[in-house]
C-alpha cells in the first residue's frame, strides 16, 4: 500500500502542517495588492517564503500592507505607488522589482475594476477608463514580465478576473465584457507562451467580502439595497455566504506554484457555486 502522505511534502507553519509548496525564494509581483484579495495574495506569498513588489494606487494602503506582513518578512516585501493605466508606470513597476530582487517568477495580475450603472448611462470615456485599467493593465503587464520569464524559461502569471465574465448582468455591462476578454486573453496567452515554459492561469472570483463587493451591492437595483446587509450577502451564493479573500489567495498560491505544473491555460471559478453554467 503506498504512504501518500510520505510523497507529498509538509511543513509546520504558525502550528498548521500545510503543504509545501516550494514558493521559497520565488518572486512575485502582485497588482493591486493595497487591500483585498491582493494583499491576502501578497500576505500568503510572503508566508510561503516568496519576495513580493505590490503596487497600487494608494500610498496608505500599500503602507497597511508593508506593515501587515510584519518585521519578519521586511526584506522581503517592496511596495510602489503607481497608476497601471500609464504604461509608463507599468515599466517602472517591472524594473523595479528586478533592481531589487533580480527575476521575477510569478505575476499575478490583480489591479483593476469596473463601474456599474445602466447601459445607456455609460459613455465612451466611462468604457475606455475602465477597459484601460482592467484589461489592458493586465495585456501591459503580462506584455512587460514575459520577456523576463521567457529568458528563464520559467513562470507563471495569474490573472484574478472575475465570474462576471460567465454570468451577463445589465448593470455590469463594462466590467462583465471586460472579464470575458480577459478570459479569452488568458487562454490566447496560454497557448502562445508554452513553448518558453511559462504558464498562464486565470481564477474567476464570485461574491468575496471586501470592499470592491459592499460598494458594488450599492449600486445594485434598489430591491436588492433594501435588504438587511448580512441577509443579502447570504443570498448571494449557494452556500450561503460570501467567500473570503484568503480562500482566493490560496487558490492563487496553489496555481503558482509546482503543484500545479500541468494547470495551463484554464479559467477556474470560486464563487461558492453560484456560476450554473456548464463552462466555468
Amino acid at each position: 500500500m503506498v504512504n501518500v502522505a510520505a510523497l507529498v511534502p509538509l511543513k509546520l507553519f504558525r502550528g498548521v502542517i500545510a503543504m509545501e509548496l516550494g514558493l521559497e525564494r520565488k518572486v512575485a509581483i502582485v497588482t493591486g495588492g493595497s487591500k483585498g484579495i491582493g494583499r491576502a495574495t501578497a500576505l500568503g506569498l510572503l508566508n510561503e517564503g516568496a519576495s513580493v513588489l505590490v503596487c497600487a494606487r494608494g500610498r496608505a494602503a500599500l503602507d497597511e500592507t508593508v506593515t501587515a506582513a510584519g518585521d519578519g518578512a521586511r526584506d522581503r516585501i517592496d511596495a510602489l505607488a503607481a497608476d497601471l493605466t500609464d504604461p509608463v508606470a507599468i515599466k517602472s513597476v517591472v524594473a523595479s522589482c528586478i533592481d531589487r530582487f533580480g527575476q521575477i517568477d510569478i505575476l499575478v495580475n490583480n489591479a483593476g475594476s469596473a463601474r456599474t450603472g445602466e447601459f445607456l448611462n455609460l459613455s465612451d470615456n466611462a468604457w475606455l477608463e475602465d477597459w484601460t485599467l482592467k484589461f489592458f493593465g493586465y495585456v501591459r503587464m503580462a506584455r512587460e514580465v514575459l520577456p523576463h520569464m521567457q529568458r528563464r524559461r520559467t513562470g507563471v502569471i495569474v490573472n484574478i478576473i472575475g465570474a462576471a465574465a460567465l454570468n451577463p448582468r445589465g448593470s455590469y455591462t463594462i466590467g462583465g465584457a471586460a472579464n470575458a476578454a480577459l478570459n479569452h486573453f488568458t487562454k490566447a496567452l496560454a497557448d502562445e507562451s508554452a513553448q518558453s515554459g511559462v504558464r498562464v492561469v486565470g481564477i474567476n472570483p464570485g461574491p468575496i467580502l471586501t470592499e470592491r463587493l459592499l460598494k458594488m451591492r450599492a449600486g445594485l437595483a434598489p430591491s436588492s439595497k433594501d435588504q438587511p446587509d448580512d441577509e443579502a450577502l447570504r443570498r448571494m451564493t449557494p452556500l450561503g455566504r460570501v467567500g473570503k479573500a484568503e480562500e482566493v489567495a490560496d487558490l492563487v498560491l496553489f496555481l503558482a506554484s509546482a503543484r500545479a505544473a500541468f494547470i495551463h491555460g484554464a479559467n477556474i471559478t470560486i464563487d461558492g457555486g453560484t456560476t450554473r453554467g456548464l463552462m466555468g
